[in-house]
Protein backbone atom coordinates (compact mmCIF):
# COMPACT_ATOMS: atom_id res chain seq x y z
CA UNK A 1 0.00 0.00 0.00
CA UNK A 2 1.54 2.95 -0.54
CA UNK A 3 0.02 6.74 1.20
CA UNK A 4 -0.41 9.45 -1.59
CA UNK A 5 -2.02 13.09 -1.06
CA UNK A 6 -4.06 13.34 -3.99
CA UNK A 7 -4.23 17.85 -4.83
CA UNK A 8 -6.42 19.44 -6.83
CA UNK A 9 -5.22 20.02 -10.56
CA UNK A 10 -4.23 23.32 -10.89
CA UNK A 11 -4.43 25.31 -14.74
CA UNK A 12 0.08 23.84 -14.87
CA UNK A 13 0.33 21.57 -17.30
CA UNK A 14 3.61 20.47 -16.45
CA UNK A 15 2.27 17.09 -14.56
CA UNK A 16 -0.61 15.30 -16.32
CA UNK A 17 -3.18 14.65 -13.92
CA UNK A 18 -3.77 11.47 -13.09
CA UNK A 19 -7.73 10.18 -13.33
CA UNK A 20 -8.36 6.21 -12.06
CA UNK A 21 -11.32 6.22 -14.75
CA UNK A 22 -8.55 6.61 -17.79
CA UNK A 23 -6.50 4.10 -16.45
CA UNK A 24 -7.08 0.58 -18.04
CA UNK A 25 -7.33 -1.41 -15.24
CA UNK A 26 -10.55 -2.10 -12.93
CA UNK A 27 -10.07 0.73 -9.90
CA UNK A 28 -12.22 0.22 -6.85
CA UNK A 29 -12.37 3.27 -4.44
CA UNK A 30 -13.25 2.89 -0.85
CA UNK A 31 -14.14 5.89 1.21
CA UNK A 32 -13.64 5.77 4.96
CA UNK A 33 -15.78 7.60 7.85
CA UNK A 34 -12.54 9.99 8.14
CA UNK A 35 -12.92 11.25 4.92
CA UNK A 36 -9.63 9.63 3.65
CA UNK A 37 -9.83 7.12 0.76
CA UNK A 38 -8.43 4.10 -0.25
CA UNK A 39 -7.85 2.88 -4.39
CA UNK A 40 -7.35 -0.46 -5.26
CA UNK A 41 -6.24 -1.03 -8.73
CA UNK A 42 -6.68 -4.22 -10.50
CA UNK A 43 -4.76 -5.63 -13.50
CA UNK A 44 -4.09 -8.92 -15.05
CA UNK A 45 -4.75 -10.83 -11.65
CA UNK A 46 -2.62 -8.60 -9.76
CA UNK A 47 -3.40 -5.66 -7.86
CA UNK A 48 -1.82 -2.30 -6.01
CA UNK A 49 -3.44 -0.13 -3.13
CA UNK A 50 -3.05 3.71 -2.67
CA UNK A 51 -4.19 4.92 0.70
CA UNK A 52 -5.45 8.49 -0.70
CA UNK A 53 -5.77 11.35 1.86
CA UNK A 54 -6.59 15.55 0.82
CA UNK A 55 -9.00 15.53 -2.28
CA UNK A 56 -11.43 12.86 -3.66
CA UNK A 57 -9.43 10.55 -6.06
CA UNK A 58 -12.70 10.45 -7.98
CA UNK A 59 -11.76 13.17 -10.17
CA UNK A 60 -8.45 14.59 -11.81
CA UNK A 61 -6.17 15.14 -9.36
CA UNK A 62 -2.24 15.50 -9.04
CA UNK A 63 -0.20 12.63 -6.10
CA UNK A 64 2.28 13.33 -4.34
CA UNK A 65 3.81 10.92 -2.25
CA UNK A 66 6.69 11.75 0.82
CA UNK A 67 10.12 10.83 -0.43
CA UNK A 68 11.80 9.59 3.14
CA UNK A 69 9.70 6.42 4.83
CA UNK A 70 10.37 4.73 8.06
CA UNK A 71 12.93 2.73 7.61
CA UNK A 72 10.63 -0.74 7.85
CA UNK A 73 8.25 0.41 4.77
CA UNK A 74 10.71 1.83 2.37
CA UNK A 75 11.29 -1.28 0.17
CA UNK A 76 7.27 -1.95 -0.17
CA UNK A 77 6.52 1.96 -0.48
CA UNK A 78 8.80 2.07 -3.31
CA UNK A 79 7.61 -1.09 -4.76
CA UNK A 80 3.99 0.57 -4.66
CA UNK A 81 5.67 3.15 -6.55
CA UNK A 82 7.06 1.36 -8.97
CA UNK A 83 3.88 -0.57 -9.64
CA UNK A 84 2.03 3.08 -9.87
CA UNK A 85 4.42 4.41 -12.20
CA UNK A 86 4.35 1.33 -14.59
CA UNK A 87 0.31 1.26 -14.59
CA UNK A 88 0.43 4.94 -15.71
CA UNK A 89 3.20 4.73 -18.05
CA UNK A 90 2.71 1.50 -19.76
CA UNK A 91 -1.17 0.65 -18.81
CA UNK A 92 0.21 -2.65 -17.44
CA UNK A 93 1.22 -3.70 -13.41
CA UNK A 94 4.65 -6.28 -14.30
CA UNK A 95 5.09 -9.20 -13.86
CA UNK A 96 8.86 -8.81 -12.80
CA UNK A 97 7.40 -6.90 -9.96
CA UNK A 98 4.89 -9.47 -8.34
CA UNK A 99 5.95 -12.42 -6.82
CA UNK A 100 5.43 -15.89 -7.70
CA UNK A 101 2.05 -17.16 -5.38
CA UNK A 102 3.54 -18.96 -2.54
CA UNK A 103 1.64 -22.03 -2.67
CA UNK A 104 1.46 -21.76 -6.98
CA UNK A 105 3.88 -24.91 -7.80
CA UNK A 106 2.13 -27.19 -5.12
CA UNK A 107 -1.78 -25.99 -6.56
CA UNK A 108 -0.03 -26.75 -10.11
CA UNK A 109 0.94 -29.90 -9.40
CA UNK A 110 -2.50 -30.94 -7.34
CA UNK A 111 -4.56 -29.67 -10.27
CA UNK A 112 -2.39 -31.89 -13.09
CA UNK A 113 -3.12 -34.52 -10.60
CA UNK A 114 -6.78 -33.81 -11.31
CA UNK A 115 -6.77 -33.42 -14.68
CA UNK A 116 -5.27 -37.03 -14.71
CA UNK A 117 -7.39 -38.67 -12.07
CA UNK A 118 -10.57 -37.11 -14.16
CA UNK A 119 -9.61 -38.62 -17.44
CA UNK A 120 -9.15 -42.10 -15.59
CA UNK A 121 -5.52 -42.19 -15.62
CA UNK A 122 -3.58 -44.85 -12.32
CA UNK A 123 -1.57 -42.96 -10.13
CA UNK A 124 1.04 -44.72 -11.80
CA UNK A 125 0.49 -43.00 -15.29
CA UNK A 126 -0.03 -39.57 -13.15
CA UNK A 127 3.15 -39.94 -11.41
CA UNK A 128 4.97 -40.37 -14.32
CA UNK A 129 3.67 -37.50 -16.41
CA UNK A 130 3.85 -35.36 -13.21
CA UNK A 131 7.53 -36.34 -11.63
CA UNK A 132 9.06 -38.17 -14.64
CA UNK A 133 9.34 -42.12 -15.68
CA UNK A 134 12.94 -42.34 -14.49
CA UNK A 135 11.70 -41.63 -10.72
CA UNK A 136 8.62 -43.33 -10.85
CA UNK A 137 10.41 -46.49 -11.89
CA UNK A 138 13.63 -46.49 -9.33
CA UNK A 139 10.81 -45.32 -6.34
CA UNK A 140 6.90 -46.71 -6.96
CA UNK A 141 7.91 -49.80 -5.59
CA UNK A 142 9.50 -48.46 -2.50
CA UNK A 143 8.11 -50.54 0.47
CA UNK A 144 7.36 -46.83 2.39
CA UNK A 145 5.33 -45.90 -0.55
CA UNK A 146 6.59 -42.02 -0.49
CA UNK A 147 5.77 -41.68 -3.88
CA UNK A 148 2.33 -43.17 -4.40
CA UNK A 149 0.99 -41.28 -1.62
CA UNK A 150 1.94 -38.09 -3.07
CA UNK A 151 0.19 -38.77 -5.41
CA UNK A 152 -2.77 -39.83 -3.67
CA UNK A 153 -2.41 -36.82 -1.52
CA UNK A 154 -2.45 -34.39 -4.54
CA UNK A 155 -5.48 -36.36 -6.38
CA UNK A 156 -7.50 -35.99 -2.94
CA UNK A 157 -6.60 -32.30 -2.37
CA UNK A 158 -7.61 -31.24 -5.81
CA UNK A 159 -10.56 -33.33 -5.88
CA UNK A 160 -11.34 -31.18 -1.78
CA UNK A 161 -10.91 -28.08 -3.95
CA UNK A 162 -13.03 -28.89 -6.84
CA UNK A 163 -15.90 -29.80 -4.44
CA UNK A 164 -16.07 -26.51 -2.99
CA UNK A 165 -12.36 -26.43 -0.99
CA UNK A 166 -11.63 -23.54 -3.43
CA UNK A 167 -13.64 -21.30 -1.48
CA UNK A 168 -11.37 -21.12 1.53
CA UNK A 169 -9.48 -19.26 -1.02
CA UNK A 170 -11.92 -16.32 -0.73
CA UNK A 171 -11.86 -16.29 2.73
Amino acid sequence: MLPVVAEQVSSSPAMPAFEPASLPCRASVLRLVDGSEHLLLHSAGRQLQLAVSGSSILGPVRLRTDAVWPAGEWRQRLWALKCLNSLVARGRLPKRLFAPEARGRRLRFVLRALDGSVAGASYRDIAEALIGQTRVRADWTDPRDHLRDRIRRAVARARMLMNGGYLDFLA
